[in-house]
């Protein structure tokens, strides 16, 4: 599957909000609630520019995605868990062995994460941590993440920092008959005739930062920084590099790479029923890339039970010092990748969405909250495009649980 970097979705950080419990001088209510949400993903893309065969080619990719998310509440401590599988049909993936067929290969990719929350009222402080891994063919990625977030006694002032962990294996093999382990990395079929990398493995490690201050009743100013550092193998071994003299290679590029990204945010709320979400962001990396993103998200709410959606995101980045284009690049140079990703882009994203929300009883302690219908469409300058589709739907149950002071 083709990894689009789409750079604000790294800033964005998780937010661990404090919701005290109100006392009474004789009991209380705590009240225990399962959250659900059922999420239905569709990703279509084509283009032209494919990495796997040099920069040229088909990038033609759908990806249908369902997941499953549950919420658990009790007292003051919260477990999160998320289940979910993306199929993926990839005609540029045929490429790697060039094969040529009626039925684009077929892959899947399956994902589970489960995070701890708990909140410390007197201190007005969450903390959560939690591990997840994910799967396909060629891929293997374990995750683990921590977090921590503090709002000042007025609640004026919101901190959070988040840490997170990632080491994948690139090795194919292990959900395929025969094999059912690590095997192999994927060389293109006329390269296999060698090993050209010395690892299998890449490790990430992130750190996201963030604040946020209540300006008045109407606005909310935050900013986040994201800091990256990866190291292993930072190639994909199928990607094909055509030389200008006609010889060819797989990507190479360097063992470590380091990453810094910033972003502005303003919330406003605007007479009652409409909410305006804006944010500037920036990126660097020693790669050489340094991009930049402007995005809007707006939301009318219509009644007490419909709210539309629309949200227009513009972004646009500078060229790695690694990349070139198909047939470009010099034999002696020491890194080299034809991957678009890296390439000197501009980039739009615009989307429109219907939020449905009845909050309504069906049992005594069941409610369906709500159903969500979003449509992306995305553009970049290099050819590609693609049109992401996502249906969501969330439910509640209520166990309230009383106590004697």
């Amino acid at each position: 599957m083709k990894n689009r970097y789409i750079l604000v979705s790294s800033l964005l950080l998780s937010n661990f909000l404090a919701k005290p419990q109100t006392n009474d001088s004789i009991s209380h209510i705590k009240v225990n609630k399962t959250e659900v949400e059922l999420l239905y993903n569709q990703y279509i893309q084509d283009g032209n520019n494919s990495a796997i065969t040099g920069g040229i080619g088909t990038e033609r990719l759908s990806v249908y995605g369902p997941s499953f998310s549950m919420k658990k509440s009790f007292g003051n401590n919260a477990i999160n868990f998320q289940l979910g599988s993306d199929i993926i049909s990839s005609a540029s993936t045929d490429n790697i062995d060039f094969v040529v067929s009626s039925v684009s290969k077929l892959d899947a990719r399956t994902y589970t994460n489960i995070g701890y929350e708990r909140i410390l009222e007197k201190n007005q402080i969450t903390i959560g941590g939690g591990v997840g891994f994910s799967i396909e063919s060629d891929y293997f990625s374990f995750g683990k993440f921590f977090g921590i977030s503090a709002s000042s006694k007025n609640k004026m002032q919101t901190y959070s920092a988040e840490f997170q962990i990632f080491n994948d294996d690139l090795r194919w093999g292990r959900i395929n008959p025969g094999y059912y382990r690590p095997a192999f990395l994927i060389y293109p079929s006329e390269l296999r005739d060698q090993e050209w990398y010395d690892v299998v493995k890449r490790n990430s490690y992130n750190a996201n930062l963030g604040f946020s201050q209540v300006i008045n009743a109407r606005n909310v100013f935050g900013i986040s920084a994201l800091l990256s550092l990866q190291n292993g193998l930072l190639e994909t071994p199928y990607h094909r590099i055509y030389f200008s003299d006609g010889s060819l290679a797989v990507e190479q590029l360097p063992p470590e790479r380091r990453k810094m990204a910033i972003a502005l945010k303003l919330n406003s709320f605007i007479k009652g029923n409409l909410i305006l979400k804006n944010s500037l962001s920036g990126y660097s990396d020693d790669f050489g890339i340094h991009g930049f993103s402007i995005e809007n998200e707006t939301a009318l709410k219509l009644n007490p039970k419909w709210t539309l959606h629309g949200n227009a995101r513009f972004y646009s980045q500078t060229a790695s010092t690694f990349f070139a284009p198909y047939m470009e690049h010099d034999v002696n140079q020491n890194y080299y990748t034809s991957d678009y990703d890296l390439s000197a882009f501009n980039s739009l994203r615009i989307g429109l969405g219907v939020k449905h929300s009845p909050f309504k009883y069906t049992k005594k302690n069941k409610r369906f909250d709500t159903a969500t219908l979003k449509y992306n469409f995305y553009r970049q300058s290099n050819s590609l495009y693609a049109h992401m589709m996502s249906l969501s739907i969330n439910t509640t149950r209520f166990k309230p649980k009383t106590t004697t002071n």
